[in-house]
């Protein structure tokens, strides 16, 4: 695939990140599992090894999935192989004792966290350092101070948040702490502010809830979701109507999936450089491939598609 320049850092990602959230098995939190069951180690590291050969080199993790298990495993998968791969992982949401979450990105927890990534997955420096949770304004400074050295010491090659909160965003980037930004965004949910912002000042962009929690993957249109009733995805999916999205799938050339369609709005978006997915199965991410070397969806059809969704 074809790989883009994340903003101004000079890192080249392929189109498609691989989401690494559910690869390590299940999180807990005060007893709510998240959902994912463990898919096993060794299927984890042969995936992201046939993944690489499928011209994939971008994975995403983070310190709090499976408690420190994802990047355990990224690290495995990664080993003789590390230069070949951008890795991005991110700080400040945790798993304390007792399975209790902890969020807290203050600047005397930056280089514990960052030493932490760095031993778990058995490698010298992080390409991508990402806030998780929201740091408060006035640690800015301090926190850019560390991650600059952190830099200098060749331990992380680019830094910034995932986050929504453009407003945060906005104050993040007028304070120097931002090159790389992980946001949500969907042809549903638009998020326009995001891109202004990463355009305006060149930030790398990592795209994540492209299918808008499954709304957009067609997969649900005529057989809705069912999770056990302790998984907190039953939260969000009780009441959805996920058939009304079907409009959409109407509106696709033949031989175009709704998923698919999902994927190339987000990569045909201006400053569009990785979507993160969070696909659990091969076929999943072959069908994503394919949509990553897809022809832009053209004028036509986009105005088709966002005119269908702004009625949703």
């Amino acid at each position: 695939m074809k790989k883009n320049t994340l903003g101004n850092t000079g890192i080249e990602v392929s189109p498609l990140t691989i989401g690494a959230w559910q690869l390590g098995g299940p999180l807990f939190f005060d007893g709510q599992p998240d959902g994912h069951p463990d898919p096993g180690k060794e299927n984890v590291i042969r995936m992201i090894h046939e993944l690489g050969d499928l011209g994939i080199n971008a994975i995403d993790t983070a310190e709090q999935y499976s408690a420190g298990e994802s990047e355990r495993r990224v690290g495995e998968a990664l080993k003789g192989r590390r230069d070949d791969w951008v890795i991005s992982t991110k700080f400040g949401y945790r798993v304390g004792p007792n399975n209790v979450r902890i969020d807290d990105s203050s600047p005397p927890t930056i280089l514990p966290s960052l030493e932490g990534s760095l031993k778990r997955m058995g490698t010298d420096y992080i390409d991508v350092y990402l806030y998780h949770c929201a740091p408060e304004v006035e640690d800015l400074d301090a926190g850019r101070a560390i991650l600059e050295q952190a830099k200098a010491d060749g331990k992380i090659r680019a830094y910034g948040i995932s986050t929504g909160d453009f407003q945060l965003l906005e104050t993040m980037i007028g304070t120097g702490n931002v090159e790389v930004v992980q946001f949500p965004t969907s042809l549903l949910e638009p998020a326009s502010n995001g891109w202004k912002l990463a355009q305006d000042h060149g930030l790398g962009t990592q795209l994540r809830g492209v299918m808008a929690q499954g709304r957009l993957s067609g997969k649900y249109f005529t057989k809705k979701p069912e999770f056990r009733g302790d998984d907190n995805r039953s939260n969000w999916c009780a009441d959805e109507d996920y058939s009304r999205f079907s409009v959409l799938a109407d509106a696709l050339p033949e031989g175009m999936t709704m998923g698919q369609a999902a994927i190339r709005w987000v990569l045909d978006q201006p400053g569009a450089h990785t979507i993160c997915m969070g696909a659990k199965n091969i076929e999943d991410y072959r069908s994503a491939i394919a949509a990553a070397e897809m022809a832009a969806l053209g004028a036509e059809l986009c105005e088709r598609l966002e005119r269908l969704a702004a009625t949703l």
